[in-house]
């Protein structure tokens, strides 16, 4: 795997957070698969996401419900790497602050499958897990 390939997937990530938290679920979207899985069943029981749109349509949601989300995302490690395909992990601390005022924080761990798309990496599947139990912020 070329360094370039390493840098695409890594920016993955980076992407991931970005559109997000960004509120742009069209993005968001297209750095997945067709048929990606995104699996937050972890958080919410009901967040199991199969297809790009389903998963679009969780980030309007998303959009619709949450006035700030911020994603913290470090210790990206790829691994079983071949030439279309690839495993990552990384750890984030996500806080969000729901319209209902609700500030929430969520420490995770993603652990990601990536498959190459003609010269595009894209995510095949993330697996979010808790790390730590999710806690309720509050103002100092």
């Amino acid at each position: 795997m070329s360094a370039e390939d390493r840098l695409a997937i890594q920016e993955l990530a980076y992407q991931y957070a970005h559109y997000i938290d960004s509120f742009d679920p069209d993005n968001w979207a297209q750095i997945f698969t067709p048929d990606a899985i995104l699996d937050e069943t972890a958080f919410f029981p009901d967040a199991l996401f199969i297809g790009r749109g389903a998963i679009r349509a969780y980030g309007e949601k998303i959009s619709r419900n949450v006035d700030q989300l911020v994603h913290l995302i470090t210790n990206h490690i790829i691994s079983d790497l071949t030439p279309g395909t690839a495993r990552g992990t990384a750890v984030a601390i996500v806080q969000t602050m729901r319209k209902t005022g609700e500030h929430l924080r969520f420490y995770v761990k993603y652990e990601d499958e990536y498959v190459k798309v003609g010269d595009r990496w894209l995510i095949a599947k993330k697996l979010l897990r808790a790390s730590l139990p999710p806690e309720k912020v509050t103002a100092a």
